[in-house]
């Protein structure tokens, strides 16, 4: 019997009678041939992915490669591609909130220039023609990577490697980084077993200093028992005091305004010419020149050609250069580091892991013979002196504990176990007069392990062409070559030109005059080296300059970056990959 689901249930049509699908729709397109409807969808793809690309360059984001050393080591410079840092600049939110103090910035070069043969040219001659041409020879429009220190309607001066900014009550007070920009501008000169062999501390009057692995022990002589060892706060005062004319170690190592790319570099002795800028490096300096090896905290390398072994903060006794220009931003001074380098720094930090203690010590950085600041440690607690004046004093004991002990923009600042136990400003002077040196003393021994010393951005003032440097006799010396054409080929008459002409200017606007008004004195004195030639920024203008103080052609010789020529802030490196970081 059939099942009556089955009779109900309604017959499907044939196949045949279901509706056909509607048919597409008839376009230009179809009647192509398939690849060339291909063709024409990916390049309508890449069409509009070039237009989101080019959209966000302009706008939001963009990659820079630096080309020069004027911000090193925050940033490797070089022109080889891949041998510099390529960074990540944001131009999206930087056109709402401009640059602040301390950032990184590109910004267009606020000199006039043209494509040369080489690099690039004034874009007027050595008699003040303009020989830019739309078509034939246009304008050169360069980027520039530098630091933002002084912004708009500031008034400033440069003294001691600091930046002072004058306030509202009429006094000038050094310009402070943040904490994270300061961490990440701190250069370390020295490191314990960073070299092996290379110990920068010599004793006297019986203290002794011994090298085991990572660990560096100082023995400054005395009574170290038990009574030391467990002495309180108080008492670690009063034997610093007393033990600072004991035994003691002093720090050999010059505390130069150097920096060494880590690469190769060629060295020889000191010649008489080394301190002339306008000495050139001639046959008898590349015959006595090796090439080796050096770091900031790998110094030392032997001179074969001499015999000897030599130390590259040495700066007195061995010449330094690199071996090419290609990458420097030197305004003029070559590649010889001993004419840039050899202002003395006042900016330090003292860091270490206190591994054993015994009795009382004392880490003292001295300026000259004028001002003495003490940190002194005992197993009971630690006390800071100026000038033999108690300063601050804690029970916090210090074995065990990593500590720093700086002097940095006139404060002396301490830190024990992550924490800043005591800050206090000290009276400004000159590093180059009133040299920093360091020192321990004390009656007892210590045991630090990861010792190291850093240094901060140091802006010098002896920059060729800079505002903060009598140039008097470079501005003689081009006016006497300009005025005997015959031995100067044209390239170099409109370098020249343009050199005296930049001199003069930037003390234009320092002055806020017209350059044709400008005395022969003020078209060459200094500037911006004190309170009483303190310089004002106009508004809409930011002076740039480069953490590679030294050899940074940068605002000191150049003047001021216009607002309409900002065009971002560095975020971060993003090749090499091994660069890869934040930039700050």
């Amino acid at each position: 019997m059939a099942d009556p689901a089955d009779s109900t249930a309604p017959a499907s049509p044939p196949t045949s009678q279901l509706p056909s699908p509607p048919a597409a729709p008839v376009t230009y397109e179809s009647h192509l041939p398939s690849w060339q409807q291909w063709l024409n969808v990916t390049c309508e793809n890449w069409i509009f992915a070039f237009i989101v690309a080019m959209a966000i360059r302009h706008f939001a984001l963009e990659a820079f490669r630096i080309p020069t050393a004027s911000m090193e080591p925050m940033l490797y410079g070089d022109p080889a591609f891949l041998k510099g840092d390529n960074v990540l600049v944001d131009k999206l939110l930087f056109r709402f909130t401009g640059p602040s103090r301390w950032d990184v910035t590109v910004f267009q070069f606020p000199q006039p220039e043209i494509e040369g043969k080489e690099d690039a040219y004034p874009a007027m001659d050595y008699n003040g023609t303009r020989v830019d041409m739309l078509l034939l020879r246009p304008l050169m429009y360069r980027n520039f990577v530098k630091r933002t220190v002084v912004l708009p309607g500031e008034t400033f001066y440069i003294a001691g490697g600091d930046i002072y900014l004058k306030q509202a009550d009429g006094t000038f007070v050094v310009a402070r980084k943040p904490p994270a920009v300061q961490e990440a501008l701190w250069q370390e000169i020295y490191r314990h077993g960073a070299q092996q062999d290379y110990l920068p501390w010599q004793g006297d009057g019986g203290g002794q200093v011994a090298a085991d692995g990572g660990n560096l022990t100082f023995t400054l002589g005395g009574s170290t028992g038990s009574a030391a060892s467990t002495g309180s706060a108080g008492s670690a005062g009063s034997a610093g005091s007393a033990g600072s004319a004991s035994a003691e170690v002093d720090f050999t190592q010059q505390l130069r305004n150097l920096y060494l790319k880590p690469g190769v570099f060629k060295v020889r002795p000191v010649m008489p010419d080394d301190d002339n800028p306008d000495a050139q490096w001639d046959l008898a300096s590349e015959a006595l020149s090796e090439p080796v090896t050096l770091t900031m905290t790998k110094p030392l390398f032997t001179h074969l050609h001499t015999g000897r072994s030599g130390n590259a903060w040495n700066m007195d006794q061995w010449a330094i250069r690199r071996l090419n220009s290609n990458d420097l931003d030197s305004g003029g001074y070559g590649v010889l580091l001993n004419r840039t380098m050899r202002e003395f720094v006042g900016d330090i930090r003292f860091q270490a892991t206190v591994a054993a203690l015994s009795g009382s010590v004392t880490l003292e950085l001295s300026q000259g013979a004028v001002h003495h600041y003490q940190l002194t440690l005992s197993a009971g607690g630690w006390r800071v002196l100026g000038d033999g004046k108690s300063l601050a004093s804690g029970n916090d004991a210090p074995l065990g504990k990593a500590f720093s002990f700086a002097h940095l923009d006139n404060q002396i600042i301490l830190v024990l176990d992550g924490r800043e136990l005591w800050r206090g400003d000290v009276p400004a002077v000159d590093p180059n007069i009133q040299r920093l040196t360091l020192r321990w003393t004390g009656s007892g021994s210590l045991t630090l392990a990861g010792a190291a010393i850093q240094r901060d951005v140091h802006y010098t003032s002896t920059m060729r062409g800079s505002f903060l440097c009598d140039e008097s006799k470079q501005v003689k010396q081009l006016k006497d070559r300009l005025r005997e054409p015959q031995n100067e080929s044209k390239s170099s008459l409109d370098h020249d030109a343009n050199m005296l002409r930049t001199i003069a200017s930037v003390r234009a606007q320092v002055l806020g005059l017209d350059p044709e008004t400008l005395s022969e004195a003020q078209q060459c004195m200094r500037w911006g080296y004190s309170p009483e030639t303190a310089i004002k920024v106009p508004a809409g203008a930011y002076l740039m300059m480069g953490d590679n103080s030294p050899q940074s052609y940068d605002g000191r010789c150049w003047g001021w970056v216009p607002a309409e020529n900002l065009r971002g802030r560095v975020l971060a490196v993003i090749l090499p990959p091994n660069r890869w970081r934040l930039v700050r």
